[in-house]
């Protein structure tokens, strides 16, 4: 029987640009556009499992623009399910402005739309059928709370992907979705924001924190122990995807494969710095086959199959 994830979140496209530096406040910079590529956290997870092999399935919204359709059939070529991709009349896509500098850093602008999310009404329990684990992002938090509940009606474990961008002034919301879930991924500043805001208990109701910190690797917080994982050294082009290729790997390793968590960690940790070699948030996003063979040494570079689209919207 295949094992079935369920991805409830942002499918977008990204306008990538890449600049002499990061501007400051009321600063200008000068910059080249580089293309657009379909991304979204979500989305970019669905993708990053279906190449890993695994069953995924997309539940997103998007406009009724040319963007909207590109970025579905992006995920279609890839063999996400996209049934339940809600397309919203008169609507633009979702967007986001990623600045890229030419040592890998990065600055993203959400340019959102009424196309941001699926609203939780628009979430029926048939998208959530056969789903064995349940992968979510908090930029709705009523949409979170939904889809928890109806992940725990069917027995599916809950994973969280958790952002600075995504925290609230009040934390009541985010508090309740914690408790419910068996993993939560955070980077190590939205970790140190929520830590400053809330106190370190408030990891307490989660069996699993993984924090992840770039170059650094990442660590896992797993019942009162901690076990650390270091990155892999690559030339970065664009690390829009790496956290996303990390989670993928990370679920599917451990909830497909049944691996220990050192290799767990091992894997998610190559799989991330296979993302950044290349521009684009899904196009770098690597095979079973490419991980092990990047961990064995012999593997150069990650190929996926999305293209960049040039300015006019072709390929």
């Amino acid at each position: 029987m295949t094992f079935q994830f369920l991805c409830v979140g942002d499918l977008d496209v990204d306008l990538m640009a890449s600049v002499s530096r990061l501007p400051d406040a009321d600063d200008k910079v000068s910059g080249r556009r580089i293309g657009l590529t379909t991304g979204g956290m979500g989305a970019n997870v669905a993708v990053g499992l279906a190449r890993l092999g695994a069953a995924a399935r997309l539940v997103a919204a998007v406009g009724d623009d040319g963007h909207g359709e590109h970025a579905t059939k992006d995920l279609l070529r890839e063999g996400v399910d996209t049934r339940f991709v809600v397309r919203r009349a008169d609507t633009t896509t979702f967007m986001c402005v990623v600045l890229l500098t030419s040592d890998g850093e990065k600055a993203l602008v959400r340019l959102e739309t009424d196309a941001y999310l699926p609203k939780p009404e628009e979430v029926p329990a048939e998208a959530f059928a056969g789903a064995d684990h349940v992968h979510l992002t908090f930029g709705n938090p009523a949409l979170t709370q939904h889809s928890i509940s109806l992940a725990k009606d069917i027995g599916a474990s809950v994973s969280l992907d958790l952002e600075r961008a995504d925290l609230r002034e009040d934390p009541s919301s985010l508090v309740s979705a914690l408790a419910s879930v068996e993993v939560l991924f955070l980077n190590r500043r939205t970790r140190a924001d929520l830590e400053d805001r809330l106190g370190r208990e408030i990891f307490a109701t989660v069996p699993a924190v993984v924090t992840t910190m770039g170059a650094g690797g990442c660590r896992l917080d797993l019942d009162g122990r901690r076990i650390e994982s270091s990155g892999f050294p690559v030339a970065v082009r664009d690390s829009t995807g790496a956290g996303d290729g990390f989670v993928s790997a990370f679920l599917y390793y451990r909830l497909v494969e049944r691996l220990p968590y050192s290799d767990v960690l091992r894997r998610a940790n190559a799989a991330a710095a296979m993302a950044v070699r290349r521009y684009g948030a899904q196009t770098g996003l690597p095979s079973t086959t490419q991980i092990e063979r990047f961990l064995a040494g012999g593997e150069t570079s990650a190929v996926g199959d999305q293209s960049i689209l040039r300015p006019d919207g072709r390929r």
